[in-house]
C-alpha cells in the first residue's frame, strides 16, 4: 500500500459488515492525489487492494484487485471521520451489497455480547419493538405501530448498542425518527420525533450467529437463544442441510481457484413478532441465490412446545379464509406493481399475537414482504379457544 503512494498525509483502519453480517476490515491511505488500502475478510483473513483518486472524496469509487491484480469489483460511497458507508459491486456489475464499517480506534464493544430484545414503547400511539443489536454498531428489526409493520436498520452511537438511533417508514406520511437510550438492563428511554417515552424490554435473549465465509461467498444464519431445546431442534432442521450444500459449494469454489469474487450468498434470520408471558411468536427466513424459504413458530414457553397450523387452527379451511381476509383489508396506499405482486404472492404466513393473528406473505427480494394484522373478533373465529389465554385474547 505504501509503495504505491507518495508522501501519507492520512490513514485510518475500519472494522464492520459486508451486507449485513460478513464480518471486514478496510485499511485507506492517501498522499491526497491517490487512495490505496484493503478489504480483508475476517473469515479467510483473505485481502484485496482498493485503488482510487482522492480528488473523489465526497463520493469515492475505488477498484478493487485480486493478488495477480485482476479488476474483482468496485467500492463506491463515501467515507467520513466516523463510518464507511459504501456499496460492493462486483467487476460485471451483477451483484451488489452494502457495506457499513466504523474506525477501529471508536469501536469500543469490549463486553459488548449480540442480543434480541423485545421493546414496548409508551408512545401515542404505542410502538413495540424486536430489535436484534449487532457487532460493530448495527442494528436491525421490526417495529409494529398503529397495526402496521415495519422493517427498520439503525446503528449505535456508543459503539455497545445502548444507544442507538433508527427510522421507521409511516404509511401515513413523514418517517419516524426514534432515538433508543437504555438507562438500566430492563428500561430505556425513547425519543420520537422529539417527544420522549418511556419504554421497556419485556424480553431480552442471547442472539446467536452463525457464520461460515471466504473470499467466493459467504454463508450467515442469526436467531435469538430463547432457552427451549424444542426450538434449538426446529432450528436445526430448518436450517443445517441448506447450511451443510452451502459451505460445500464456497469449499470447492475456493479450491478450484476461481478468480469471481463473492459470486454466493446465503442468509437467514429469525424474527420474534411477538413475546408475551406464556408464548413467543415469530418468522424464520432463509435465502439461497434464486430461492426462499420461510417458516412460522408459536413456542409456548412453559410446556416448551412448538403449536403447528393443525394445532391452532379451528379447521384447515380457516388458513384460506384468513389469507382471503388480510387481503381484502389490504389498503389502497400503494403502487400497481407491488398490488400485482401482493394479489399474485398472497398470504401464506400465520403467527397468533397479543393484538390478534398477523399474516405474512413470502419474502421477496424485490419487494420485501407485506403483514397484515387481522382484527381480534376475527383472530378468535379461526383459533381454537384453549389456546386464547395464552395470547391473553380472553
Amino acid at each position: 500500500m505504501h509503495s504505491q503512494l507518495g508522501k501519507i498525509c492520512w490513514e485510518q483502519t475500519y472494522e464492520g459488515v459486508l451486507a449485513d453480517y460478513h464480518p471486514i476490515m478496510i485499511i485507506l491511505a492517501t498522499d491526497s492525489n491517490q487512495v490505496a488500502g484493503y478489504l480483508i475478510h475476517q473469515g479467510d483473513k483473505k485481502s484485496h487492494r482498493l485503488l482510487g483518486e482522492w480528488k473523489n472524496k465526497d463520493d469515492f469509487q475505488l477498484q478493487e484487485r485480486d493478488e495477480f491484480d485482476r479488476l474483482t469489483g468496485y467500492l463506491k460511497g463515501s467515507i467520513s471521520r466516523d463510518q464507511v458507508s459504501m456499496q460492493w459491486i462486483s467487476a460485471d456489475q451483477s451483484r451488489v451489497f452494502d457495506i457499513i464499517a466504523f474506525p477501529k480506534s471508536l469501536i469500543k464493544i469490549q463486553n459488548f455480547k449480540p442480543s434480541t430484545e423485545w421493546i414496548q414503547v409508551a408512545s401515542t400511539p404505542p410502538v413495540s419493538i424486536s430489535v436484534q443489536k449487532m457487532e460493530y454498531g448495527i442494528v436491525t428489526g421490526l417495529a409494529h405501530r398503529k397495526d402496521h409493520f415495519v422493517h427498520f436498520e439503525g446503528y449505535c452511537l456508543d459503539g455497545k448498542c445502548s444507544i442507538w438511533n433508527t427510522v421507521l417508514q409511516n404509511e401515513e406520511g413523514a418517517p419516524i425518527k426514534l432515538q433508543m437510550r437504555q438507562t438500566d438492563t430492563v428500561t430505556y428511554k425513547v425519543n420520537v420525533d422529539g417527544k420522549e417515552y418511556a419504554a421497556a424490554i419485556s424480553a431480552k435473549f442471547p442472539l446467536v450467529i452463525r457464520q461460515y465465509d471466504n473470499s467466493s461467498g459467504f454463508l450467515d444464519f442469526i436467531y435469538p437463544s430463547l432457552g427451549s431445546k424444542t426450538f434449538d431442534q426446529w432450528v436445526s432442521q430448518f436450517v443445517d442441510k441448506s447450511w451443510a450444500e452451502g459451505v460445500k459449494y464456497l469449499t470447492s469454489l475456493n479450491q478450484s481457484g476461481t478468480k469471481e469474487r463473492l459470486v454466493h450468498r446465503s442468509s437467514g434470520w429469525i424474527e420474534i413478532l411477538d413475546a408475551g408471558d406464556n408464548y413467543i411468536s415469530g418468522i424464520a427466513t432463509y435465502i439461497n441465490p434464486g430461492s426462499t424459504r420461510r417458516e412460522t413458530f408459536v413456542l409456548l414457553k412453559k410446556e416448551d412446545i412448538l403449536l403447528s397450523l393443525s394445532d391452532l387452527l379451528n379447521t384447515t379451511s380457516d388458513m384460506d379464509k384468513a389469507a382471503s381476509l388480510a387481503l381484502a383489508s389490504s389498503g389502497p396506499a400503494m403502487d400497481d406493481e407491488y398490488k400485482a405482486w401482493l394479489q399474485k404472492a398472497g398470504y401464506k404466513y400465520l403467527i397468533p399475537t397479543h393484538d390478534g393473528i398477523v399474516m405474512l406473505t413470502e419474502f421477496n427480494m424485490v419487494y420485501g414482504d407485506a403483514f397484515r394484522l387481522l382484527t381480534l373478533e376475527q383472530s378468535k373465529e379461526l383459533i381454537k379457544k384453549k389456546y386464547w389465554k395464552n395470547f391473553g385474547w380472553l
